[in-house]
């Protein structure tokens, strides 16, 4: 074989191994993208680093699957390693960023956004990491202006119409929020966290029978997940304040829901102790939800409240229910108090409710 023949044969060599490497590239991307197996997809990648265990992309992309799969130290594992490969990649710090978002390390999550950003500025996914951790550290006007521009560079990604809605609810700009949820619904008619969420705000405003009809489809749309039934429940104990033992029974039937969270699941045994009349149960179950969560524990504060002032001690529960409505908490929960026996009835007259 002459020079230019043996040129030619490592020229097609090197460009079928290029097509190989797209192609590939792209099955784990439809595993991801379109056909939603997550964990086919990290194992995939896993399969691939074995055979080219330098290729900075493939610990990117398998990170991204351990992040749908929540399983957010093999994802920061991940980025960390593309990162010691090549320390210019917006998109590797962007994925840490949402390990860290995961992993309730906020500022952390805002570093690494911040730095992705840096790096490519049309990179709107970092926008919304960085966006996401602002408002879990309550930075809401800041946060509304990272959803802005997400919006601005993607406008029909449902999910930043949904982080500014979040934030307008906690900035109480109730129909901005209800705008934004809608946009979102419009855009995927099945975000159940819209609907869930909407139903609040709607709440927010006294439009009851919407945001009843809210949370009861995000319970037709997602029914595994304890956080809207228990919100639903909720919702019920405001509208109709009876303590009844069929109700109680209804809501001891959740337990067989698992909540993403500690604290949500501490929040519901706290409710149901509560419901039951075992105060001081309820109170060590909310006292736990709280420790769990730092940053957005309102629900937990509140039910807290209510467990010191069924036990009577009215000061410690003013200022449990107080920093609750500080956090945020809806004035429309404080419909819940009516469930407190009348023993009670001058520690709840103190919060008259919308």
């Amino acid at each position: 074989m002459d020079v230019v023949g043996l040129f030619n044969l490592v020229g097609n060599v090197f460009l079928v191994a290029i097509i190989l490497i797209v192609l590939l590239a792209g099955i784990g991307y439809a595993l991801i993208r379109y056909w939603k197996k997550y964990r086919w997809a990290a194992n995939y990648y896993s399969t691939l680093l074995v055979v080219l265990p330098s290729r900075t992309t493939l610990y990117i992309n398998r990170s991204w699957a351990w992040l749908c799969l929540r399983e957010y130290e093999h994802a920061l594992a991940d980025c960390e390693q593309a990162i010691k490969l090549n320390d210019q990649i917006a998109m590797a710090y962007n994925n840490r960023a949402a390990a860290y978002l995961g992993l309730n390390r906020y500022q952390d999550a805002i570093r690494d956004a911040q730095h992705a950003i840096q790096l490519d500025d049309k990179l709107w996914l970092a926008y919304c990491n960085r966006g996401c951790a602002l408002s879990r550290l309550k930075a809401n006007e800041q946060a509304v202006k990272d959803f802005d521009l997400c919006i601005e560079q993607q406008p029909n990604v449902p999910n930043q119409y949904f982080g500014r809605a979040d934030c307008y609810l906690r900035l109480q700009q109730y129909e901005l929020a209800i705008q934004d949820y809608t946009r979102g619904i419009e855009l995927n008619a099945r975000a159940w966290n819209a609907y869930h969420n909407r139903a609040y705000a709607y709440m927010a405003i006294d439009d009851v029978e919407r945001g009843y009809a809210d949370i009861c489809k995000s319970c037709e749309l997602h029914p595994s997940e304890l956080i809207h039934r228990l919100s639903k429940a909720w919702f019920e104990f405001c509208i109709d304040p009876r303590l009844t033992p069929v109700r109680v029974e209804e809501f001891a039937a959740l337990s067989t829901l698992e909540p993403q969270k500690a604290s949500l699941r501490h929040s519901y045994q706290g409710m149901l102790y509560w419901l039951r009349g075992e105060y001081e149960q309820a109170l060590t179950q909310f006292e736990l939800g709280i420790e769990s969560e730092p940053y957005h524990n309102e629900d937990n504060y509140f039910w807290s409240g209510m467990a010191l002032a069924a036990l009577g001690r009215y000061d410690e529960a003013a200022r449990a229910i107080d920093y609750s409505l500080k956090q945020g908490q809806l004035r429309f929960f404080l419909k819940t108090l009516a469930l407190l026996k009348d023993e009670h009835a001058e520690f709840v007259a103190q919060y008259p409710s919308i």
